[in-house]
């Protein structure tokens, strides 16, 4: 689920060929931390770059780090401190861990490093991030959507009716593909909604889930309805509304992204109000699950094989094990050169999770191993990334097949809601790799 344009704005943001990361470059956290620190030392750092205390701005970065493990942005800032102590041993590591994560790399890092270790040491950290960043994959198109203003957020498989639902946050409403064709099967704006955004299909149930908020790129936006935000139960035969639900605390939301347990339970992330919320079966309200404050943006939840445990992407972090009994969160460890923020999509294929990275750049889709434990990535596997696989959204697994969007239109749209004119290439489009 996006809020911005941008997906770096929140955070300052297996088939023949693919490349399989060697994720043993250097140790992750020995075990899962749980997290109720980490934003207290953020702050904590903060005050200290303001303070030019290098040495509490170290205490507190290595406090973060160990609370939530290594990404993009702390990874940054341990190879700037190493560069300007001259540190050459850390200044390696740490830009190597940068290039293995394939993300951009700061242009000004790249040159003092190579001042310090070397103009060779800089040539070979740029050939590992274009390793790290270069085309792969070979999706198949599926389907190009008619209208390029829709930016398409999600999709589902409706096998009774043979056919794909996907939701447009731009025009608003829910629209069905099947046989090349695209039409209508929740109008833009029924039910009082606004944009459209994840899409559930419980077809045990004959219900189709379906979140909605007031965003300034949705359709029917209007300034007062901000921080609006709706759960939507519909009949996925007739598309006609059972149910609304709203978060059950005050302030802003944007109910974005969901998942369906075996039993019928929804479990839905707020990525703006930062919480997760659950609608139990038999129940008419939604139950807090992890309040605000623990995450910064949850994006689309997984449940475990045993529905035990709810993993959730932050985007600015990683991710997080939500114990459902208790809300206990830890944070799945991995090692330091894999990159684990920007994730939009996530899905659970037996033990493993499938990826949807948007923010990060080239945006990519990974297939990650988990130990037996589900609880540390013992291997990355790049299903698709760069020129096939370009603003991405969400996805969906079916009959061993993984359909993505790609083109979505959010790389047209601005903070504002306003979007570039788009041309006929600009048209959503549905690809799908093994």
């Amino acid at each position: 689920m996006r809020v911005h344009r941008n997906r770096r704005s929140r955070e300052c943001r297996s088939t023949a060929g693919a490349i399989v990361l060697v994720l043993a470059m250097h140790a992750a956290p020995a075990a899962a931390q749980s997290d109720s620190t980490w934003r207290d030392h953020e702050r904590a750092l903060q005050a200290a770059r303001e303070a030019n205390d290098t040495v509490n701005y170290r205490a507190q970065l290595d406090a973060e780090y160990k609370a939530i493990g290594a990404t993009p942005r702390i990874a940054n800032r341990y190879a700037a401190l190493a560069l300007g102590a001259r540190d050459s041993v850390g200044a390696s590591r740490w830009m190597g861990d940068l290039a293995a994560m394939g993300d951009d790399l700061d242009t000004g890092l790249v040159s003092r490093f190579g001042a310090l270790a070397g103009a060779r040491a800089a040539e070979s950290l740029r050939a590992a991030h274009a390793l790290a960043t270069r085309d792969e994959g070979a999706p198949l198109l599926v389907a190009r959507l008619p209208d390029p203003d829709m930016i398409l957020e999600d999709l589902a498989y409706d096998a009774h009716g043979a056919r794909f639902l996907v939701s447009s946050v731009h025009r608003g409403g829910i629209y069905a593909i099947a046989n090349g064709r695209t039409t209508t099967f929740v109008k833009p704006g029924a039910d009082g909604s606004w944009g459209i955004f994840a899409l559930g299909l419980d077809a045990a149930r004959h219900s189709l889930w379906a979140t909605t908020a007031a965003l300034p790129m949705a359709a029917r936006y209007s300034a007062a309805d901000s921080g609006r935000s709706a759960l939507l139960q519909y009949d996925s035969r007739t598309g006609a509304l059972r149910r609304r639900y709203v978060a059950p605390d005050s302030g802003a939301h944007v109910l974005g992204d969901l998942v369906i347990g075996n039993d019928g339970a929804v479990y839905v992330s707020d990525g703006l109000g930062s919480g997760v919320y659950t609608l139990r079966p038999g129940r008419d309200s939604l139950a807090l699950l992890v309040p605000r404050g623990v995450f910064r943006s949850p994006q689309t939840p997984a449940l475990s094989s045993d529905g035990a445990t709810l993993f959730v992407p932050d985007y600015s972090i990683g991710i997080a094990a939500v114990d459902i009994a208790s809300g206990r969160v830890t944070w799945i460890t991995h090692a330091d050169s894999l990159a684990l923020a920007g994730i939009d999509g996530m899905y659970r294929i037996g033990d493993d999770l499938i990826v949807v990275q948007n923010g990060l750049e080239p945006n990519r889709i990974m297939r990650l191993t988990l130990d037996p434990s589900m609880r540390r990535v013992v291997r990355a596997t790049t299903l698709a990334r760069g020129a096939g696989a370009s603003s991405l959204t969400h996805a969906h697994l079916e009959s061993g097949w993984l359909y993505f969007i790609t083109k979505s239109g959010w790389e047209r749209t601005a903070d504002d809601g306003s979007m570039t004119t788009a041309v006929a290439v600009d048209a959503p489009t549905i690809m799908r790799v093994r």
